[in-house]
């Protein structure tokens, strides 16, 4: 037996790519934010798109309070400051050109 396969699928299971830290994630989706929760600064990554993004962290009330335009997601990372932000939930959204909206929860704990 060469690999194994999920069942009903015909594709070999693939392991993911796991981050290093204190709360390792599993960056198998479009885009990926670590540490959470963050102190000083958040990353997030884009194993799972290409082109041009916004990036913006939004409070829960729905207040924008950070946004970066990104030339290019392949291969790139974004860091986020987050240090004067006050402990809580937030959200990183990451908008294409396309319509593509993929929101991910991050924790701030400073």
């Amino acid at each position: 037996m060469s690999a194994a396969a999920f069942a009903g699928g015909n594709e070999p299971y693939v392991k993911g790519t796991w981050t290093n830290g204190q709360y390792a994630q599993q960056l198998d989706g479009q885009i990926g934010v670590f540490p959470n929760p963050a102190s000083g600064q958040a990353n997030v990554i884009y194993p799972g798109l290409t082109g041009k993004a916004v990036v913006m962290l939004v409070a829960e009330d729905g207040r924008v309070v950070r946004q970066v335009e990104v030339g290019e997601t392949n291969g790139t990372r974004t860091i986020l400051d987050v240090a004067g932000l006050r402990n809580g939930l937030y959200f990183i959204r990451v908008i294409q050109p396309s319509g593509m909206d993929i929101a991910r929860s991050l924790v701030v704990a400073n």
